[in-house]
């Protein structure tokens, strides 16, 4: 249960970085509906299926 909710929290700061990215960062260098913003975005869909398999993987051994 211990490692689910350090899982569930981890994943839900991926969440805010992309919100605060989205929100805040891309607004300001006006990256918002242009690719230049691309790289964020298949980066940090590469770290949500990474941490899913991670925690599924560690949920499935026990």
């Amino acid at each position: 249960m211990k490692f689910a909710l350090k899982w569930l929290l981890a994943f839900l700061l991926l969440i805010s970085l992309d919100v605060f990215m989205e929100a805040y960062v891309f607004e300001w260098l006006n990256w918002n509906g242009t690719t230049k913003n691309d790289w964020f975005f298949m980066l940090w869909w590469i770290l949500v299926f990474a941490w899913g398999g991670y925690g599924m993987r560690h949920i499935l051994k026990k």
